[in-house]
């Protein structure tokens, strides 16, 4: 993962006590995140992906997570006694736009886990030169809506059909929080 490979390491206390490593992913990391994806539920992957009755496959996302093209992807891991707890994702649309996902293991949601992850994804984001960030979302996921009222850029809604779509302006100044 090139584009990332210099974005530091960043540890914190989760809200739990649970001590937490953000990084970028690593070809070797595979098998941590497809043991991570056992342990979801259709619940939590039918919000992450917008979709019920999807077969999600923790091989396939790990090798996806793990082989994409630097310049044009960065997925950043939080980690917790050896185990993935949490994945940042990032995926160019066009030179100046990314759109971003956000997965977090159900016995660690409510942390602040995804909070960090976000944190963090913007200031990849940055680095690789993107000006807008886009997030997609089912209307009924509350969580992941908090989750983008946090990031403190300017933001625009759209919504229909059930889903949303938040697009942030990184060109600009830090709203105030």
């Amino acid at each position: 993962m090139a584009a990332t490979l210099h974005h530091p390491a960043v540890r914190f206390v989760s809200r739990t006590g649970r001590t937490v490593t953000i990084r970028p992913c690593t070809p070797a990391d595979a098998p941590l995140i497809a043991d991570m994806y056992r342990c979801l539920t259709a619940e939590t992957l039918y919000l992450r992906y917008c979709s019920s009755g999807l077969s999600v496959s923790g091989e396939r996302e790990a090798a996806r997570l793990c082989g994409g093209d630097p310049d044009d992807q960065a997925v950043l891991l939080a980690l917790s006694r050896g185990e993935v707890v949490g994945v940042a994702e990032l995926g160019r649309v066009d030179e100046e736009t990314a759109e971003i996902a956000f997965l977090v293991r159900d016995d660690c949601q409510r942390e602040g886990i995804g909070t960090k992850l976000a944190e963090q994804l913007v200031e990849v984001a940055r680095e690789m030169g993107f000006t807008r960030l886009q997030a997609y979302m089912l209307a009924e996921n509350y969580a992941i809506r908090r989750l983008a009222a946090k990031i403190p850029y300017p933001r625009t809604w759209e919504s229909r059909w059930g889903e949303m779509c938040v697009t942030f302006d990184l060109s600009t100044a830090l709203a105030l929080r």
